[in-house]
């Protein structure tokens, strides 16, 4: 990550992703971001116009006119090393106004389009799908929780993770069918005790994060109306479905589509859509599969909730 932009940094530091100084030769980044302190435009001459807000320069750039609606302009562009992106903050007076007025959104919003896009759609191009899910080892087992926001992932992984368990992600990963990888960003709890977040919660810092987990159990979270907690088994397609549907219903990924696209349409690189599908399928398929509905009130944690099927997994390996 280079520039001096504060905001930048922050939003770095709270994902916990320090910068490294000094980095080797053998560990150049893939993904370079750059915040440039300049309020001009990008050079868009003899640039092709790929739609609104966004022009195709020499086959292998294009420029976003305040991509994601974030008020930062981006410059993308793929080499043979990988892809860069240089941003730059002019926003409409609106949007502003609107960085000012709603600070916990303009945090959230920057935080997508200035780091966690351009990794999702570098891993897109080398074959792994963004999931909208919490990867996490309970019990000695790697477990996928998918379904959409709000139904409770947060808290119970927050909770597993007090117990001492470990986690690659809480909210969002790239995944290639087989191991997940965690994108990094802070966690978001209504009992955090971090700057403000969207629906009430705060941002926390992780006290240890994992690189990545290969997942043995998938688990569908849904909130119920009952009293007490309800687990039963589901087919891959039911379960796949709630990979899928979870990913898709995710505020966070709304503006990542549309900005995917336009890369890929723009420069013949990386796919136009990612194989989200195909990768909840390669899950569901080979993985036992569940569905928890919570109950009403909060209850135990993952490890008791899971019970069952986690003994079930660890029975299968000694098999």
């Amino acid at each position: 990550m280079h520039g001096s932009n504060r905001t930048v940094r922050a939003l770095v530091a709270a994902a916990g992703g320090p910068e490294r100084p000094g980095l080797m030769t053998a560990d150049l980044p893939n993904v370079v971001l750059s915040v440039e302190d300049t309020r001009r435009p990008f050079n868009t001459h003899g640039a092709e116009v790929v739609t609104r807000g966004a022009a195709a320069l020499s086959g292998s750039e294009v420029v976003f006119e305040s991509a994601g609606g974030s008020g930062f302009d981006q410059r993308w562009t793929i080499n043979e090393d990988g892809l860069s992106v240089t941003s730059r903050w002019r926003p409409s007076h609106q949007e502003s106004l609107a960085a000012r007025l709603l600070p916990a959104r303009h945090r959230a919003l920057s935080s997508q389009v200035l780091l966690q896009y351009p990794v999702l759609w570098f891993a897109m191009v080398r074959g792994f799908a963004p999931l909208h899910v919490s990867v996490i080892e309970v019990g000695g087992v790697a477990v996928l929780l998918a379904g959409p926001g709000g139904v409770g992932k947060s808290t119970l992984v927050a909770r597993a993770l007090a117990d001492g368990a470990r986690a690659t992600c809480d909210n969002l990963a790239v995944c290639d069918g087989s191991t997940a990888y965690g994108v990094a960003e802070p966690l978001r709890l209504l009992d955090g005790n971090g700057q403000r977040a969207a629906h009430g919660r705060r941002e926390q810092a992780w006290a240890h994060r994992v690189r990545a987990l290969p997942p043995e159990l998938v688990v569908v979270l849904r909130r119920g109306t009952q009293a007490d907690p309800v687990l039963r088994e589901l087919t891959p397609t039911e379960a796949a479905r709630g990979i899928v549907a979870g990913t898709y219903a995710a505020g966070e990924l709304r503006r990542f589509w549309s900005i995917a696209a336009i890369t890929s349409a723009a420069t013949g690189c990386g796919p136009v859509h990612p194989p989200i599908e195909e990768i909840a399928a390669r899950l569901t398929n080979r993985l036992p599969c569940v569905e928890l509905r919570l109950a009403q009130q909060p209850g135990a944690g993952l490890t008791e909730l899971l019970r069952r099927p986690l003994a079930a997994v660890r029975t299968g390996r000694v098999g």
